[in-house]
């Protein structure tokens, strides 16, 4: 998984579905920078609890997101974790690879709102 200074977040996916409308891609990232921590919580929760479940449907709920958001390194770690989870195989990778991506999180969400702030400032 990417470490801070590899995490790369292309929003033209975004600003293709916005049109450049600025003021909605702002909304789209208050939108995701809202929900995902929640979701990425309830994933921790899941992993640790051996949930296999719970790790495929979540590991799937935020994989589309980090498209959205252009951080494909993530959407690709979140598909090989929901994979692994739909067939119950691998959990010590699972939890390997999942503790990396909770700082990968970190820094997704720390980036997107300097992206944020940028968006803001070109009005």
């Amino acid at each position: 998984m990417s470490t801070e200074n590899e995490i790369i977040i292309d929003l033209t996916y975004l600003r293709d579905v916005a049109s450049d409308n600025t003021e909605f891609m702002i909304e789209m990232i208050d939108i995701f920078l809202a929900q995902t921590p929640g979701y990425v919580e309830q994933l921790t929760t899941a992993v640790d609890q051996k949930d296999w479940s719970k790790m495929a449907e979540l590991s799937h709920k935020i994989k589309p997101t980090m498209s959205f958001m252009g951080v494909e390194s993530a959407k690709n770690t979140l598909g090989e974790i929901e994979t692994k989870s739909r067939n119950q195989e691998d959990y010590e990778g699972i939890v390997a690879e999942f503790d990396k991506m909770k700082e990968t999180f970190k820094m997704i969400f720390i980036k997107l709102e300097e992206k944020k702030i940028e968006l803001i400032a070109l009005g």
